[in-house]
């Protein structure tokens, strides 16, 4: 499960069926940020499922959904992220558009990926990412500390196998060779 740029695994659920060919979504995710074990309930049929937020400490849902996403209280969050979290808070809930503010910016300057996300200890990173071609993707990174930002291309050579190049603000370079295999 992904919300927004947070990762989660799911660690007990079941999936079954209850007369039609639509599975029955019962999954939870549990996580702990600095503050909070945060716990994610997928629940319903597969096809509009319900998200039930709970903490421990207990929290209100939109500090849940900040400590979940951002890993911070509300009360510290910039505009941007306030604006990510209530798109993010109407999806779940089933109001919102189909088209979220960062997709829209993005849309607007012409990338395919446009993600910001909050570390551990509540630095922000802004990265945006463009498909060259349809081997080609570079991606541009830059956080709110000196000497965060990267530049990263990967380059996919064919059979699952991709070449990877990076540098850093600081001049630092490095490469890689990946495998990837999708099921």
């Amino acid at each position: 499960l992904i919300i927004l740029s947070k990762r989660l695994t799911f660690t007990d659920g079941t999936i079954g069926f209850q007369g039609s060919l639509v599975p029955y979504l019962n999954l939870t995710a549990t996580t702990t940020t600095s503050t909070a074990t945060v716990t994610v309930v997928v629940s319903g049929e597969a096809t509009n499922p319900k998200f039930t937020f709970s903490s421990v400490p207990a929290l209100p849902q939109d500090e849940i959904l900040a400590q979940l996403i951002f890993g911070q209280s509300m009360s510290k969050l910039s505009p941007l992220q306030i604006a990510q979290l209530a798109s993010a808070a109407a999806q779940l809930a089933g109001v919102g558009g189909s088209t979220s503010l960062l997709e829209n910016l993005q849309s607007a300057i012409g990338v395919d990926d446009l993600d910001v996300t909050t570390d551990e200890k509540g630095g922000t990173a802004v990265s945006a990412g463009k498909y060259l071609n349809d081997r080609t993707y570079v991606t541009i990174q830059k956080g709110d500390k000196p000497g965060s930002g990267k530049a990263t291309i990967d380059l996919n050579v064919g059979r699952g196998v991709k070449l990877r190049g990076e540098a850093n603000d600081a001049g630092e370079a490095k490469g890689g060779v990946f495998y990837e295999r999708e099921y």
